[in-house]
């Protein structure tokens, strides 16, 4: 009797002992933070190699980025989250903070600034196939702006908008290991897109009423979700369709010209990028109209200024030669009103003398 009282004790020490588990003295925290710094330090004509400092650079600033949580294996979205608070380090860098509800995990982490207007964004349920592009100039749109291609050495190609600075992160592969503390993940966003800075020096400057330019032989397209081929780009590039791109030239002057005339037509211009293996069709074509309503069009094959020093390193492309744009004869008006007439191009071919 005795010995069957210690195999009930026995019994029940073993039942209690299965009914209890250790538990940590801190509840395990379910979410994380996310920091992620916007960095153009290293961007030509933005963060340095400022070739003319007396025209406005292309906007960097962002209100709002938009994080995708994917699985490292599929590389399909599993999460997102929008971050909208926004503050500034001590480099002046734009910062974003927030927290993810995530308890832990193997996690692939993309992130892209949200509010651009040019820069677009489809085929985003994946990383491997995000992409970003921008539209495709309409036929009364290359009529208007770029006035009219039909006939000319851009004849049918496409005509794009020039792309907003797309800011891009990525981390892959992070590992969140189960936590009490608040874990943190920190990412750096760079651009994927390249600003250009191009002039042509201009004899009889004040004679221009407005010019813009096209510039072809150009990526059209950025997997961003996508590894880069080489270390100083920052996602996979669509060269295949190319494009050209479309920008407004602005009058300005040039101090580093050793010559009593130092004006210049000159602008910035965003692109997703120069086509390294285009030879034959990178090409400027610049689109004025002079004070008297005519137009003229000049096109300037854009291969060697390309493999310069200066375009390389910096991403200046300088025209040295002078367009020379002479006093114009105003189309006629009859009985004192305005003739909204416009003749054809005329057009004017030139090498560049390196």
């Amino acid at each position: 009797m005795k010995k069957a009282g210690y195999i009930v004790l026995l019994a029940c020490l073993l039942a209690t002992a299965a009914a209890c588990h250790r538990r940590p003295l801190h509840d395990m925290e379910e979410r994380i933070t996310i920091k992620v710094t916007v960095d153009v330090d290293t961007v030509c004509n933005i963060g340095r190699y400022i070739y003319n400092d007396k025209i406005e650079k292309p906007s960097t600033n962002t209100d709002m980025l938009r994080l995708f949580i994917c699985d490292p294996n599929t590389g399909r979205k599993i999460g997102e989250k929008f971050l909208e608070n926004k503050s500034y380090d001590q480099a002046g860098h734009q910062v974003f903070t927030d927290f993810l509800n995530i308890s832990y995990g193997t996690f692939d982490f993309l992130v892209y600034n949200f509010d651009t207007a040019n820069t677009l964004i489809k085929d985003d349920n994946e990383e491997k196939t995000v992409e970003a592009y921008t539209q495709v100039l309409t036929n009364a749109e290359r009529a208007t702006i770029a006035g009219g291609t039909q006939g000319t050495v851009l004849g049918d190609s496409p005509i794009s908008w020039q792309p907003d600075h797309l800011m891009v992160g990525r981390e892959q592969k992070v590992y969140i290991a189960p936590h009490t503390d608040m874990e943190n993940v920190e990412m750096v966003a760079h651009t994927c897109i390249n600003t250009y800075y191009i002039q042509i020096r201009v004899k009889g400057l004040r004679f221009v009423n407005s010019c813009n330019a096209v510039v072809t032989g150009l990526y059209s397209a950025n997997y961003f979700g996508r590894d880069a081929v080489s270390p100083w780009t920052v996602g996979e590039r669509v060269g295949d369709p190319s494009t050209a791109v479309y920008f407004e030239m602005v009058k300005s002057t040039d101090g580093n010209i050793e010559d009593e005339n130092q004006d210049v037509l000159c602008a910035l211009f965003n692109t997703f990028g120069k086509i390294e293996e285009s030879n034959s069709d990178l090409l400027v074509t610049f689109n004025l109209m002079d004070t008297g309503g005519n137009r003229l069009q000049k096109t300037v094959n854009l291969n060697e200024v390309f493999r310069t020093e200066d375009a390389l390193q910096r991403h200046w492309l300088l025209l040295s030669e002078i367009w020379e744009i002479d006093d114009p004869v105003p189309h006629p008006v009859n009985g004192g009103g305005f003739v909204p007439y416009v003749d054809d191009w005329d057009e004017e071919y030139g090498e560049i003398e390196l």
